[in-house]
C-alpha cells in the first residue's frame, strides 16, 4: 500500500533586505541597467550630497554645484573696449588688420553704433580711427559702405539712442570733413526710412553752416579729449556769434555741445570779459545770455557765481586792456543781483573812483600852506 506523504507548509519570506541598502529603482526612477538616466538639466549638476547616516558624511560638501555664464564679446567689441581704455590707435589698427575681417565694412559700422551708445570722448575716438584707418586698413569705397549700413539701421539704434539720427549726422558730417567720406555721398546715400533721411538732412546743414570747417573738426565738442585750450576757443567763438545773431537758442545747442560741465564757470568768465571792450548793446546781450543759462539749468547758480569771483581776480590783468573793465565789472553784476540769478553770497565790488583825486587836492593845501607872501 502507498504511503502518501503530508505536504510542506508553505511559508512566506520577508524580502526586505537586512543590508540596509533601499531597493527602490536607481537614477530616481528613470530607469535601470543600460538606461541614461534623468535628461535635462539636472545632468549638469553636479551634486557631492552623502547619507546623512554615512559616518564620513560631511554638510559642508553637500552643496550642488551650479554653472556659470561666460560673457562672449565679439572680436570687433572686444578690439574697440581696448581702444576705449587705451586710445591706441596703432594697436587697435594691428589688431584689426591681424582679424583680417572679409566684410571690413561690419567694422565701420559696429563703429558707428557703439559710438551712439557712448559720449563724447569715445566718440572722438572713434572719429580719429576711422580717421586713421582710412586707405590704410580700410579701404575707401568700405568706410562709405559702413555709413550706409549704419543708416540702414538707423530705424533699429534709435529704439535705444532717440537721439541717433543727429549722433550719425554728425559722424558723417564729420568724415565728410576729415575727407574719408565725399561730400557727394549726401545726395548718392541710399535712404530706406524716415529716420534716415532726417540723419542726411541733418549733416547736410552741419556741412553748410557758417564757420563749419572749425565747428565740425571738433563736433563732439571741445571737451572730448579735455583740453582746455580748444574748450577756450569753441566758447570763444560761439560767444561771439552769439552776440552777432543774438540767438539765445542756437547759443543753448553750442553749450550743450559742448558737452563740458566743469568748464562752465570759465564759460561765464568769458562772456563777461568779451563783453567789456565791446557796445552797451552786447554788454546787455551777454548778461541775457547768462540769465537764460541761469534759468534753464544749463549753468548752474554755483559755476556762474564761481565764473564772475574768477573773472574778478583777473580784473587787474583784463584793465590793461580795457581801462574801464571794473568799473563795467561791477555794473554788471550789480544788474545780475537785481535780475536774482547772481548769488547773493557774491559782493559786487563797489565802482573805483578815479584815482590821484585826493591827493591831488591835498598836494594842493600843501602848495596854499607853503605860499610865501611877496613883498
Amino acid at each position: 500500500m502507498e504511503r502518501k506523504s503530508n505536504p510542506k507548509p508553505v511559508v512566506k519570506k520577508d524580502r526586505r533586505s537586512n543590508s540596509g541598502v533601499s531597493g527602490s529603482p536607481k537614477k530616481g526612477g528613470a530607469g535601470g541597467k543600460g538606461t541614461w538616466g534623468v535628461g535635462g538639466l539636472d545632468d549638469l549638476k553636479i551634486s557631492n550630497s552623502r547619507d546623512k547616516h554615512d559616518p564620513n558624511y560631511n554638510s559642508d560638501e553637500d552643496e550642488e554645484v551650479v554653472l556659470a555664464q561666460t560673457e562672449v564679446i565679439s572680436p570687433v567689441e572686444a578690439i574697440l573696449k581696448e581702444y576705449f581704455s587705451s586710445g591706441d590707435i596703432d594697436e587697435a589698427a594691428k589688431t584689426l588688420k591681424d582679424l583680417n575681417m572679409p566684410d571690413i565694412h561690419q567694422f565701420v559700422k559696429k563703429s558707428l553704433a557703439k559710438g551712439l551708445e557712448k559720449q563724447a570722448y569715445e566718440r572722438e575716438l572713434i572719429s580719429k580711427l576711422l580717421c586713421s584707418l582710412y586707405n590704410n586698413t580700410i579701404p575707401p569705397q568700405k568706410i562709405e559702405e559702413g555709413f550706409q549700413e549704419a543708416l540702414n539701421s538707423l530705424e533699429d539704434m534709435a529704439l535705444d539712442t532717440p537721439d541717433a539720427a543727429d549722433v550719425l549726422a554728425k559722424f558723417l558730417a564729420r568724415a565728410i570733413v576729415d575727407e574719408i567720406v565725399p561730400p557727394a555721398f549726401v545726395k548718392t546715400a541710399e535712404i530706406k526710412t524716415a529716420i534716415a533721411k532726417e540723419c542726411i538732412s541733418l549733416t547736410n546743414a552741419l556741412i553748410t553752416e557758417k564757420h563749419r570747417i572749425d565747428r565740425l573738426a571738433h563736433i563732439w565738442g571741445a571737451g572730448d579729449l579735455h583740453s582746455v585750450k580748444r574748450l577756450k576757443e569753441e566758447v570763444t567763438l560761439l560767444l561771439e556769434e552769439y552776440l552777432e545773431t543774438g540767438d539765445l537758442v542756437e547759443a543753448d545747442k553750442c553749450v550743450r555741445r559742448l558737452n563740458a560741465p566743469s568748464f562752465h564757470f570759465q564759460l561765464v568768465k568769458l562772456a563777461l570779459r568779451l563783453g567789456f571792450p565791446k557796445k552797451p548793446e552786447d554788454r546787455k546781450r551777454v548778461l541775457e545770455l547768462l540769465a537764460s543759462f541761469a534759468k534753464s539749468g544749463l549753468v548752474s547758480r554755483d559755476h556762474i557765481c564761481q565764473g564772475f569771483e574768477v573773472c574778478l581776480e583777473v580784473l587787474d590783468d583784463i584793465k590793461l586792456d580795457v581801462p574801464e573793465a571794473p568799473k563795467l565789472f561791477s555794473e554788471m553784476a550789480t544788474e545780475a543781483h537785481n535780475q536774482g540769478w547772481l548769488a547773493k553770497q557774491f559782493s559786487v565790488p563797489l565802482s573805483p573812483q578815479p584815482k590821484h583825486q585826493e591827493p591831488q587836492q591835498n598836494h594842493q593845501q600843501d602848495e596854499s600852506q607853503n605860499i610865501t607872501p611877496s613883498n
